[in-house]
């Protein structure tokens, strides 16, 4: 009798531990329900990672913009200089000043002229900029920088600026940019400076009233040559700088410059 109720008792068991189990089929269910979910939830999870980090350097570039208009209300509408010097918004560091020592990237901002107005060394910096960039942000030539051939007017007042909310004053640029002051053909269809596109596909900018924004890039061509490396194109290789028909070149000529000063 001990003996059959001890194998009835391993058949129970032997029965029980296989409904505790998985099979192949239904482990390999659940495995392709959490690879569906991760291919679901990581673009989302990276989405919402990148709008955080825009939302700063929308925060950086209005807190400048802002520390611009200060400066020229304290200044009787005067613009503060556009390009790096000793009377620029930043001081000059040398042809890149990227690869300066943190601490004279950081003295140039400080003893640049908007750093009364705007005092904490972080608004200069894009949050997803290379360790090494302390300053990524520059002005518009237009905006009280230098007049070269090729140019649109240069405005040193504010009162001489028409439609402020149209008009660029800072965006998002390369650390390298030895001037601070982003450059852009007026007078025919071409690039100058390339443009950084640190947020999927786009440049944040801000406006000469204090609105700030983001602009996403149309033409693969605009997407082509900002990915590209400051060395590569800003040199005669790589992708060709004249680019007719680009709306994006266009859009930003037009808040650069005012208007093109070439037939489209």
């Amino acid at each position: 009798m001990m003996a059959k109720g001890f194998a009835h008792t391993k058949v129970e068991v032997s029965l029980m531990s296989r409904k505790r189990g998985f099979t192949l089929i239904e482990l390999l269910v659940v495995i392709a329900i959490i690879a569906l979910l991760m291919a679901i939830l990581i673009p989302a999870l990276n989405g919402a990672r990148e709008q955080g980090k825009r939302a700063a350097c929308l925060h950086n570039l209005k807190g400048l913009g802002l520390a611009w208009i200060m400066y020229a209300d304290d200044n009787e509408g005067s613009l503060v200089k556009g390009n790096a010097g000793d009377d620029g918004w930043v001081t000059y560091l040398g042809t890149l000043p990227n690869e300066e020592p943190i601490e004279e990237q950081l003295n140039a901002i400080k003893n640049g002229l908007l750093f009364k107005y705007a005092k904490m060394t972080k608004l200069y910096r894009c949050p997803v900029a290379e360790r090494n960039e302390m300053r990524t942000y520059s002005t518009v030539h237009s905006m009280n920088g230098a007049k070269f051939s090729g140019s649109g007017d240069v405005y040193t007042k504010l009162s001489e600026i028409r439609r402020p909310g149209e008009r660029l004053v800072f965006l998002d640029d390369y650390g390298q940019d030895w001037d601070a002051c982003w450059a852009i053909w007026h007078t025919r269809a071409s690039w100058w400076n390339p443009i950084p596109m640190r947020h999927h596909g786009g440049t944040t900018l801000v406006f000469a009233d204090g609105h700030c924004g983001w602009w996403g890039w149309r033409d693969q061509r605009t997407i082509d040559y900002g990915n590209e490396p400051w060395a590569v194109s800003e040199s005669a290789g790589g992708v060709d700088k004249n680019q007719t028909g680009n709306v994006d070149l266009m859009k930003l000529q037009k808040a650069a410059w005012g208007n093109l000063g070439y037939e489209p």
